[in-house]
């Protein structure tokens, strides 16, 4: 049906129903002034959508009706910023701010630019505003509409999250031009989207219901959300917004940093009301001072406060170095600390059997949430720090995530106190304990302990291991106290177990299907996720993607000797000293001996078996054996990545880091985890931070996910 068949009342009644939804949608987001409640807009939302169905030709892409997609996209693609997003450097203490000023002053004083706004107003005008601990986005505005979003990637090129961008209602799908002030006909907004903090705690709350692993915090679920490619996940996750600058513009309408915010909201874009302008350093100071009381009030995370330099002619002056402007610096809050009462120490056993220490604590407000447990490390760290029950401690934010206790305040110590000891027996399955004086840990060594059970098959089901979706630790717990779990192998005999998965509390068929599915696929992960996975002593992502490339299969690497499995190691990290004294010597390493005394084990080689017999996949795409000392690495000579040290750094969207690294592995690369002058590639992916900038520094090649796909292809 065509829009012109279609009456002209209906027609109006559409734009009517278009503009009082755009219009409350900016009351709500922009000006913080809700005037309907939620009911009401999903009222006149539901009658924009009834109507859009009766008469198909109504629809147009900037519809609020077309927020969200109807069907998952196949993947990401890569998109130019038309101006590059660089970062900005970092301040921590009064001093070192106190200096960025005195350097924009001098600078513009050099530049011949330290002129009044007018008679008697001060040279510089800065711009302050919250830090929001969110995920940067460049949007791309066109006539007014829309076109593309796109994340910061490595600052010249991101992915196009358009898709997923359009689900979130507080970004405008076009803007507003009746305000008096007209948008560019092309330009780029530069914005922060972050998890409200209300969002974050009902996700959490509904994944916690369904027992899937909770997010570990906001910002790092943002990011993760912005990379479904289903986008009405993302609409789910009801996302929000704030813009904090100008990127392209071909000609620039303002003055200021001040007057395109202005413009910004005027347009529908939402803003940060907590914005200040400060006329000096004191000033500027003291807004740092009065943020830092209230920014754990606030409705979603900070991490400081971002300072600019508010005139458009001066920004230009000062300009910009390699990696970041001089008009702009961000002042990032110490860690915060409180004091509170130590009540117990309790021991956690983990995976392989070691013991760590937990401080309850008597709760306490900290960095905006209430803090009941802290990390104490290990017992060496609590006997060097003196810390007892009873004590009162101070209590930290290890970047602002997790808490651990830093010193006691020993002035509030009660006299009778006693000093810590470590446990000499495990605390759940009360077997003796051992002490390993090289790790400083304290260890149980029975095999059939239930706390290691749990936490052997969490790590087993994880992400980077054997990626079973729905076998979080709540779940993995719940089918331990029933019974259905006592192994890594009941994990595959669960499909003959159905009906005792819907007998569970909350399991239900969906979830019990989302399951069985999950395992199933996870059949075919192959030999280096399931070595990562088996949590043997010393074995990580590592050591199983070299040795399962060096040997093939589980058969192949059950047949050899430790210290074969050592050299194997040695050329396998192209460690040619390391390689040498290996062959030379015959005398294993830690690491090898390990893994040959768990192949070789009773247990070890029944865990074989009984994984082989429920059709878990034991081979790995053989790489063939390179001498350490030959002039060229591993793999395929005409690789582009054979004899390659590369870097990943950043998150990466078309692929799972773990099999990624198996792949340039395979292919004759090794896989570094820093940045040095023997780095020959960095791959970075969006969000890429300071082994990007030091990729850069030192002249190494930074591809992008788009380029490493291109030397990829077949």
């Amino acid at each position: 049906m065509h829009r012109m068949t279609i009456p002209e009342p209906i027609v109006a009644q559409a734009a009517e129903l278009r503009r009082v939804i755009d219009r409350h949608n900016r009351l709500y987001y922009v000006d913080a002034k809700p005037v309907i409640s939620d009911f009401e807009f999903d009222r006149l939302l539901k009658q924009l959508q009834e109507l859009e169905a009766q008469h198909p030709g109504l629809v147009t892409p900037d519809s609020p009706t077309q927020r969200v997609g109807g069907q998952p996209i196949e993947g990401f693609v890569s998109a130019a910023h038309l101006q590059p997003m660089m970062s900005i450097d970092n301040t921590y203490n009064q001093g070192e701010l106190q200096a960025w000023h005195d350097r924009v002053l001098k600078g513009l004083n050099n530049g011949g630019q330290a002129a009044l706004f007018s008679e008697g107003a001060p040279a510089v005008r800065f711009v302050v505003e919250p830090k929001v601990d969110g995920v940067a986005v460049n949007l791309r505005y066109e006539k007014g509409s829309l076109t593309l979003a796109a994340s910061r990637g490595d600052g010249r090129t991101g992915d196009d999250i358009t898709q997923n961008v359009r689900t979130i209602s507080a970004i405008p799908l076009r803007l507003q031009s009746d305000t008096g002030i007209a948008p560019p006909e092309m330009f780029e907004v530069r914005g922060e989207i972050y998890f409200p903090q209300k969002e974050f705690d009902r996700v959490n709350a509904e994944r916690r219901a369904q027992g899937e692993e909770e997010f570990a915090n906001p910002r790092n679920a943002a990011a993760g959300t912005l990379k479904q490619l289903d986008p009405r996940v993302t609409a789910s996750r009801k996302l929000g917004f704030v813009a904090y600058g100008l990127g392209f513009c071909e000609t620039v309408p303002f003055a200021s940093h001040a007057e395109f915010l202005a413009a910004a909201r005027a347009w529908g874009l939402p803003t940060n009301p907590l914005m200040r302008f400060c006329n000096s350093f004191d000033e500027v100071w003291q807004r740092v001072e009065s943020f830092d009381k209230e920014r754990h009030t606030l409705p979603y995370g900070t991490d400081g406060l971002v300072i600019k330099v508010d005139r458009y002619d001066q920004q230009k002056t000062l300009g910009v170095t390699s990696k970041s402007p001089r008009w702009c610096i961000a002042y990032k809050y110490a860690a915060e600390q409180a004091v509170t009462l130590l009540q117990a120490i309790t021991w956690q056993v983990g995976k392989g059997g070691t013991l760590t220490p937990v401080a309850e604590l008597v709760p306490v407000p900290l960095a905006g949430t209430t803090v009941k447990r802290a990390s104490l490390h290990n017992i060496d760290e609590i006997l060097r720090k003196d810390i007892r029950v009873g004590d009162h401690v101070i209590v930290e934010k290890a970047g602002e995530i997790i808490p651990q206790v830093v010193s006691v305040v020993t002035e509030k110590r009660p006299e009778q106190t006693q000093q810590t000891v470590a446990p000499t027996h495990c605390p759940s399955c009360q077997q003796a304990v051992v002490r390993d004086e090289e790790e400083a840990a304290t260890r149980c060594v029975n095999p059939q302990c239930p706390a290691q059970l749990v936490e052997r098959l969490v790590w087993f089901a994880s992400r980077a291991q054997m990626d079973i979706e729905g076998l979080g630790d709540k779940a993995v717990q719940q089918l331990v106290d029933a019974g259905l779990l006592r192994n890594f192998v009941d994990i595959f005999k669960l499909k003959d177990h159905r009906q005792a998965l819907l007998d569970l509390d909350r399991m239900g068929e969906k979830r019990a299907d989302n399951l069985l599915e999950g395992i199933e696929k996870s059949r075919s992960r192959g030999l280096a996720r399931l070595l990562s996975g088996l949590g043997v002593r010393h074995v990580g992502t590592r050591v199983s993607q070299t040795l399962a490339s060096a040997y093939g299969s589980i058969d192949a690497l059950m047949a050899a000797t430790a210290a074969e499995l050592d050299y194997a190691l040695a050329s396998g990290d192209l460690d040619k000293k390391r390689a040498d004294m290996a062959r030379a010597s015959y005398e294993p390493g830690e690491i090898a001996k390990s893994v040959w005394q768990f192949l070789q084990s009773d247990s070890g080689k029944q865990l074989i078996n009984d994984l082989r017999s429920v059709g878990v996949d034991l081979t790995a795409p053989l790489r063939p054996r390179v001498e350490p000392n030959a002039a060229s690495a591993p793999g395929d000579a005409s690789s582009p990545f054979a004899g390659k040290t590369i870097v990943l750094t950043g998150s990466l969207t078309n692929f799972d880091r773990i099999a990624l690294t198996q792949k340039l592995t395979d292919l004759g690369a090794k896989v570094s985890s820093s940045v040095s002058k023997n780095t020959h590639l960095v791959i970075a992916g969006d969000e890429a931070g300071s082994k990007l900038d030091k990729a850069r520094e030192l002249g190494v090649t930074v591809w992008d996910e788009a380029e490493l796909l291109k030397h990829l292809s077949p």
